[in-house]
C-alpha cells in the first residue's frame, strides 16, 4: 500500500539545506573512534513539561517554492508514495495490501494499537505512518524494526515512526531500531506533533548503496564535510514546524545525529526531558537548525563529537544536563546567512558538561551564551573559543556592524580560558555572582561587586564599568594589558595581590 502526503510543508527548503548543496570540501573527516556505551532503558514516569513557555509558533507555512536560488540544483520533485506496515491517514486506518513486511498483533483502530511487532528488511519502507490533521494515533508496548535502506530522511522515507502534515502521534513504550542508511527511528515534520514516553530508539545506519558517491544536496546519505562528523543516519528528525516532546527515554544513534532538527521552515520545538542520549562512534547529540527552538531538561548525553551543535539563529536550552562528549560541549555556527546579524542563543542552567576539547566552541557566528550555576570541564581548558569559521560558506560579515558574541557567567565557580579569536565581530564577558580562574584574550569584560577573576596566563581585555582592583588577580609573572572603556575611571599599572599585574592604558 502506499501513500503520498497531503501536502509539500516538509520540503521547504532552508539556508542550511542550501549549504549543504554548496558545501565544497567532501572528504570525509577522519575521527577518532569513541567507546560504544552500554544500553539502558531510563525508569521514571511521563511528566509535563518542564521547559519555560515555549516560544510562540510563526503563521502556517504556505508550501515550498519550486527551487533554490539562482544556480541552485533543484530543490524538489514531487513528494513521496509512502509503503509501510501500519498507515493512518486524515483520521483513517488505510487498509492492509500486499506489504513487506510481518506485523504481529491487532490494530484496534485508527485511534492506537499494542501489543505490535513490526519487521522489514524493505528498503524504502516506513513502519508506521501517521498524516493528517485528523489523526491521532498511540502506539503502546510494541516494536518496529526495520533493516532497509532510506532513500531521503527531510522526507521520513524509511523511518521507524512517522507523524506529518499536523496529525499527532504518541509512542509509549515502543522500541524502534533500524539498520540502514538515512533510516530514521522517528521523524516529525509538516506541523506534526509527536510524543514519546519510556521508549528507545536506535539508529545504526548501514552499508552505503553500491556505486554511491558523495554528494552533497538531495539524496546526501552522510552529513556535510563542515562538520568533521561521520555517520549516515539520524535516530531522530524534527522539520517543517513540528514539535516533539521526549519523556524518560533512550535515543541512540551509530553516528551523525541523535535528537536533530532541520528543514525548519521558520520554526520547530523540539524537548527531551529525563532522557539518555547518546552517539556511539561519530556525532552530536542534538542540532538546532535556525528557527529551531531545542530544550534538555534533566537528561544524561554522552557524545562522540558534539553535545549539541547551533546553526544560525537556533536556540538551545539546556537545564540541567550531565553532558560527556569526545569533542566539544555545543557548537554554533552561522552559514549562507542573508542576514549576517543572526544570533544564536545557548542557555545552560545548572548541570555538568565535561568535554575534551572547548565547551563552547563559537565559528564566524554571533551568539547570546549564558552560563548559570552550572559546571563546565573542558580537558584542553578553553571555556569558550571563538574562530574564524574555515568551511567556505560561512558567512560573511563584508564590513556591517554585528553584534558579537555575548557571554554571561551568573553565579558560577569556573575554571577554564575565554579565548576571543574571530576578527569579524567583538565579544563581552559579564561575571555576576562569578569567581573565573583563566585567560581572557581579545574581550570586553565587566565585574559585579561580587565577582572575582583570576588570570592564569597573560591577557588582553578591555575593562567596562567600574572596576574595583581588588576584584581581579593574576600570579606572579603573568600580566593583563587592559583597556579602560569610557566608564572605567581605573588607569595605570598596579600590583595584584598574588603577583601579578594589571596595566591598564586609557581609552
Amino acid at each position: 500500500m502506499t501513500m503520498k502526503p497531503t501536502s509539500r510543508a516538509c520540503r521547504v527548503p532552508t539556508r542550511r539545506f542550501l549549504w549543504l548543496l554548496l558545501a565544497a570540501s567532501i572528504v570525509p573527516a577522519a575521527l577518532a573512534a569513541a567507546p560504544a556505551a552500554s544500553e539502558s532503558t531510563p525508569a521514571g514516569v511521563p511528566a509535563p513539561s518542564m521547559s519555560p513557555a515555549m516560544p510562540p509558533m510563526p503563521p502556517a507555512m504556505t508550501g515550498a517554492p519550486p527551487g533554490g536560488p539562482s544556480g541552485m540544483p533543484p530543490m524538489g520533485g514531487p513528494p513521496p508514495e509512502y509503503v509501510a506496515a501500519i498507515q493512518i491517514q486524515d483520521g483513517a486506518y488505510v487498509a492492509a495490501g500486499s506489504r513487506p513486511a510481518a506485523v504481529r498483533g491487532k490494530i484496534a483502530g485508527a485511534t492506537s494499537a499494542s501489543g505490535l511487532t513490526i519487521a522489514s528488511s524493505a528498503d524504502a519502507f516506513n513502519g508506521l505512518v501517521v498524516s493528517g490533521r485528523n489523526s491521532r494515533f498511540v502506539l503502546r508496548d510494541s516494536s518496529i524494526t526495520l533493516s532497509g535502506k532510506g532513500t531521503s530522511d527531510f522526507d521520513g522515507v524509511a523511518a521507524g515512526a512517522l507523524v506529518s502534515d499536523g496529525a499527532t502521534l504518541e509512542l509509549r513504550n515502543v522500541r524502534v531500531t533500524t539498520s540502514g542508511v538515512v533510516s530514521s527511528a522517528a521523524t516529525a515534520m509538516g506541523g506534526a506533533t509527536l510524543r514519546v514516553y519510556k521508549s528507545t530508539l536506535i539508529t545504526h545506519g548501514g552499508p552505503l548503496p553500491s556505486g554511491y558517491v558523495r554528494r552533497i544536496g538531495p539524496g546526501m546519505k552522510e552529513p556535510p564535510t563542515p562538520l568533521g562528523i561521520a555517520g549516515d543516519a539520524r535516530a531522530h528528525l524534527t522539520m517543517s514546524g513540528a514539535k516533539s516532546y521526549f519523556y524518560d527515554s533512550t535515543i541512540i544513534a551509530d553516528g551523525w545525529g541523535a535528537l536533530s532538527t532541520d528543514a525548519t521552515g521558520g520554526y520547530v520545538y523540539l524537548e527531551a526531558n529525563n532522557c539518555d542520549v547518546r552517539t556511539i562512534r561519530s556525532g552530536y547529540g542534538t542540532y538546532a537548525d535556525g528557527g529551531a527552538h531545542v530544550v534538555i531538561n534533566h537528561s544524561r548525553f554522552d557524545t562522540a563529537s558534539y553535545l549539541g551543535i547551533i546553526a544560525g539563529s537556533g536556540e538551545f536550552r539546556f537545564d540541567d544536563l550531565t553532558g560527556r562528549s569526545g569533542g566539544n560541549g555545543v557548537m554554533i555556527h552561522s552559514v549562507m546567512a542573508p542576514d549576517p546579524t543572526e544570533k544564536g542563543v545557548l542557555t545552560i542552567v545548572g548541570g555538568t558538561l565535561t568535554t575534551r576539547d572547548a565547551a563552547i566552541l563559537v565559528k564566524s557566528a554571533n551568539a547570546d551564551i549564558t552560563i548559570e550555576h552550572a559546571v563546565l570541564r573542558p580537558a584542553n581548558g578553553d571555556l569558550v573559543l571563538a574562530v574564524v569559521n574555515d568551511d567556505a560558506n560561512a558567512t560573511r560579515v563584508s564590513g556591517r556592524k554585528v553584534p558579537g558574541i555575548s557571554v554571561t557567567l551568573r553565579d558560577d565557580r569556573l575554571e577554564g580560558n575565554l579565548l576571543h579569536l574571530d576578527t569579524d565581530r567583538p565579544m563581552r564577558v559579564t561575571l555576576a555572582g562569578t569567581t573565573l580562574r583563566g585567560i581572557i584574550r581579545n574581550a570586553t569584560v565587566s565585574l559585579d561587586a561580587t565577582s572575582r577573576w583570576t588570570a592564569t596566563g597573560d591577557s588582553k581585555v578591555v575593562l567596562a564599568g567600574p572596576v574595583d582592583v581588588a576584584h581581579i588577580d593574576a600570579p606572579t609573572g603573568v600580566t593583563i594589558e587592559a583597556t579602560a572603556s569610557a566608564d572605567t575611571d581605573l588607569h595605570g599599572r598596579h600590583t595584584l595581590a598574588s603577583g601579578g599585574t594589571l596595566a591598564i592604558a586609557a581609552p
